[in-house]
């Protein structure tokens, strides 16, 4: 079991104690375990963005392979479940907090360039004129 501060052990207790009606407890965790859980993510920027999410995860190697279209598609699905963790061990980051506001980013622009192609479908589908 993981050694903890006795001072903050009790402090949490108390607080669950006292604030027990809510439905949240609050659970001391510690900090290899919140990023093991978040390594194990997926990456919906690798799902909606590939070749921009490999390169922007600084995995150089994957993303030219990605460009080659069977293994492209195969390495979507290896990217969504493995491509934080690939990314963290291979990617050369400063610090975790810059590894996750890079994996946030991606994921955002993931997200933008699906809004981007839906929109241009329906664009060209209507034949805006």
């Amino acid at each position: 079991m993981d050694s903890v501060c006795r001072s903050c052990k009790e402090r949490v207790e108390q607080w669950n104690e006292e604030c027990g009606s809510c439905g949240f407890k609050l659970v001391l965790e510690p900090e290899e375990r919140i990023r093991a859980r978040y390594l194990r993510g997926p990456s919906l920027g690798a799902l909606l963005w590939t070749q921009g999410w490999a390169f922007g995860s600084r995995l150089y190697l994957w993303f030219l392979l990605s460009l080659v279209p069977v293994v492209g598609l195969a390495l979507i699905f290896v990217l969504l479940i493995f491509g934080r963790r690939l990314s963290w061990k291979q990617g050369g980051w400063g610090s975790w907090d810059e590894f996750v506001m890079r994996m946030r980013v991606l994921d955002a622009l993931g997200a933008l360039w699906l809004v981007v192609l839906i929109v241009s479908y329906f664009i060209a589908r209507n034949g805006v004129t």
